[in-house]
């Protein structure tokens, strides 16, 4: 498939390009001289990629980030006419506003001149399903694995797509997104590469899979037998509950509680009632001695006494006995109020300690309650709960293991991931061990050597991970060592064009790709290189039957020995642009 022409409705907003079948120049003239060290991409020679890129039908995912997309190209639509491999003729239409929408028409000749009003044969398709239409109208016999967008961009390269050989600017997500491929377009098998990856994505997920179950358990596969262990342990408890409760035989439960009433409550009770009996004596002894009458001696009885047996009772006497009961009745009275005052301290501590004496004989009638036959029932809820928490533990325990032989499981699983895995690894060894790149590698090399004067070298290694690594690199002349740093981004960029070179030559007797698009592709070289380069490139476009659409500024145009401008021919230069006003862009106007 080749380029015959690129253009727009509207021809005061576009270039409109008709390509030449072999080497095609878009060249880009600078009047000023200042801007040769910035940017001169906004005259459009780059742009055309992407102007390219989208009427082969790249999903615009960003609109915001894509230039037609940002505005200020309202009802403006592109065409494509392409040279298939069959010999005919596909013109594709797809516009700005509906990026979505596109239109096919196949003819058996080249059209005149840049026809825009055409009787379409397939209109405003879906862009999948225009995808799918493309790819069977450009009849590919290679790579039936892939569409045609994969490989396109190999040969669409910007200045971006320089960086790496094998790995465009547009892959910088897995390798798996582009080494199948790769080992597709140099003549191995991709599928087994694909499914190395896919084995190890599978692993990855049971691997997920398998720490979320040994977190959400709280478990480690090399606890088991520990486990285990507990289960048995449970398991023999919840036995003996069980035949405890079938033959109601609390002894055990009984004998702790025993110990608790011998060693602790009654010990208490004891002491308390020691010292209860003691107040309550004390009380006693207070109440008796202030109820008991103190006035023992009556003077009237005594006189009448000593009148009956004739005794005489002096008067003298009587004083005396008055103020001795006067005085004891005073003494009364002192001692009455001490013993009153003493009784209401002594009950005050009796009633503490008679309330602290109930509450350890409420203890103790609970625990006696357990002891006794009625209470029996509620000994019986006790045990049961001991019963059921066993149970719930049995059943944690069987949790665990249960996760842990699943985890079991996902480990013997990611065994067999990985055994598959390793077969492919081999498999993939024994791949390479057939160099069924030979060819590719040795045109390459051709290439290089026609350009550089030196060899260069298209190798393939698997990593420590069993992946395939591909390799580029130039000899380095002087000691014949094999180097890709030494010779920088200018030589970098020359070993990505000799490989889709490579490509296109090789796959050049069946139906694939017959254009390449490189950016700049002469900057940095020297002159003899450039005349070198472009020789080359002739001839493999005129042996090969390629087309190879190149960019570049007046201030890259080859010398002669003499220092002389070489200018390519007018057949050859599909598109100037220049900077002296908007008519020498792209687009004719800035943006």
């Amino acid at each position: 498939m080749k380029f015959s022409k690129i253009y727009s409705n509207k021809n005061a907003q576009f270039h409109n390009i008709e390509f030449n079948e072999g080497l095609n120049v878009v060249l880009a003239e600078i009047t000023d001289k200042s801007k040769t060290e910035k940017d001169t991409h906004n005259l459009g020679k780059t742009l055309l990629i992407s102007i390219i890129d989208f009427l082969l039908l790249k999903n615009i995912s960003k609109k915001s980030k894509f230039f037609l997309t940002k505005g200020g190209f309202k009802e403006q639509v592109f065409f494509a006419e392409l040279k298939l491999n069959s010999r005919k003729y596909i013109i594709i239409r797809r516009g700005v506003d509906n990026p979505t929408k596109i239109s096919f028409k196949i003819n058996d000749y080249k059209l005149d001149g840049f026809q825009t009003q055409l009787n379409w044969d397939e209109e405003n398709l879906p862009l999948d399903q225009a995808k799918e239409k493309l790819d069977k109208y450009l009849g590919f016999d290679v790579l039936p694995a892939w569409n045609y967008r994969k490989s396109v961009t190999y040969f669409l390269r910007t200045q971006n797509d320089f960086r790496d050989v094998f790995k465009l600017d547009k892959f910088k997500s897995r390798d798996k997104d582009w080494k199948p491929f790769m080992f597709d377009v140099l003549g191995f098998n991709g599928a087994v590469i694909r499914g190395k990856y896919d084995l190890e994505d599978e692993k990855s997920k049971i691997k997920n899979k398998l720490e979320t179950l040994q977190q959400e358990a709280d478990i480690h596969i090399e606890e088991r037998d520990k486990i285990a262990g507990l289960l048995d342990i449970q398991s023999d408890d919840k036995k003996k509950i069980e035949e405890k409760i079938d033959k109601f035989n609390f002894y055990e439960n009984d004998k702790a509680i025993n110990k608790e009433l011998v060693e602790d409550i009654d010990n208490r009770i004891q002491l308390l009632n020691t010292k209860r009996y003691s107040l309550s004596s004390e009380i006693k002894k207070i109440e008796s001695s202030l109820s008991a009458n103190q006035d023992t001696i009556n003077l009237n009885k005594l006189k009448s006494l000593y009148k009956d047996v004739e005794i005489y009772f002096p008067d003298k006497l009587v004083h005396d006995y008055e103020m001795l009961l006067d005085f004891r009745k005073t003494i009364t009275e002192e001692r009455n109020k001490v013993l009153h005052e003493n009784l209401k301290k002594i009950k005050k501590e009796f009633a503490i300690l008679d309330k602290e004496l109930e509450e350890l004989e409420v203890q103790k009638e609970g625990l006696l309650a357990y002891l006794t036959e009625k209470d029996s029932y509620l000994k019986f809820k006790d045990t049961q709960k001991q019963l059921a928490k066993i149970e719930a533990d049995i059943i944690r325990l069987k949790d665990k293991l249960e996760a842990i032989d699943r985890t079991s499981l996902f480990v013997r699983d990611m065994e067999t991931k990985q055994s598959d895995i390793d077969d492919k690894i081999k498999e993939i060894h024994v791949l390479i061990s057939e160099r069924k790149h030979s060819e590719i590698r040795k045109i390459f090399n051709s290439i290089i050597k026609e350009i550089l004067s030196t060899n260069a070298l298209l190798s393939l290694k698997q990593n420590q991970h069993g992946n395939v690594e591909f390799e580029a690199n130039i000899q380095n002349p002087m000691d014949l060592t094999i180097t890709e740093e030494d010779y920088g981004n200018t030589y970098r960029k020359l070993l990505c064009i000799a490989f889709d070179l490579s490509i296109l030559i090789h796959y050049a007797n069946k139906s694939f790709y017959r254009f390449v698009y490189h950016d700049g592709a002469l900057e940095a070289l020297d002159d003899r290189k450039k005349i070198n380069f472009l020789s080359l490139i002739r001839r493999k476009c005129s042996k090969y039957d390629l087309q190879y659409i190149l960019t570049l500024i007046d201030s890259d145009l080859p010398k002669d020995e003499n220092g002389n401008i070489i200018e390519f021919p007018d057949n050859e230069v599909c598109l100037r642009l220049h900077d002296r006003d908007d008519s020498g862009k792209l687009f004719k106007r800035s943006f």
